[in-house]
């Protein structure tokens, strides 16, 4: 028998951070937005749109809201299958990068759209509520994982 090597199995190097991240909680929040976005559109829509951008009729689910959302649904199963199993497949630092950089740009138009909505809002931190936090806190934080990830920092 061979003996056990404790050298990664990567060829660069993998902070704990991005094992953890990537690998295994953003894919169980995208599964979570995945469930929200096709089974709970109502609670899905009070945790994505910036409450000042949200309609008052919002909980009037037209057939055009139950396409668009489920769409949604299945591009947060897609950000969940190209992290939690395409990353955990590849030793390869290309396709690491070729993945967190598009998702880098998946999170830079996620952030406009907030921002769109409600421009004064976005930036006013404190005025946040709890599913704001949690939807665009997690998803800032994400995106400057993402960029520090490419960047090199913490990574070989």
């Amino acid at each position: 028998m061979p003996p056990k090597s404790s050298k990664s199995p990567y060829p660069f190097r993998l902070s704990p951070i991005y094992t953890i991240y990537f690998l295994y909680l953003e894919p169980l929040f995208a599964l979570g937005g995945t469930y929200l976005s096709i089974f709970q559109p109502i609670r899905f829509l009070e945790g994505c749109i910036p409450l000042p951008g949200l309609p008052s009729d919002y909980q009037a689910i037209t057939p055009l809201t139950t396409l668009l959302l489920m769409n949604i649904g299945s591009l947060y199963a897609l950000f969940a299958i190209n992290e939690g199993v395409v990353l955990r497949l590849t030793k390869e630092k290309n396709v690491w990068l070729t993945v967190m950089g598009t998702m880098c740009v998946t999170d830079v138009f996620h952030l406009y759209a907030v921002w769109a909505i409600a421009p004064s809002h976005f930036m006013d931190f404190m005025a946040w509520n709890s599913d704001e936090w949690i939807n665009y806190g997690t998803l800032s934080f994400g995106f400057a994982l993402r960029l520090a990830f490419m960047l090199g920092i913490r990574r070989k």
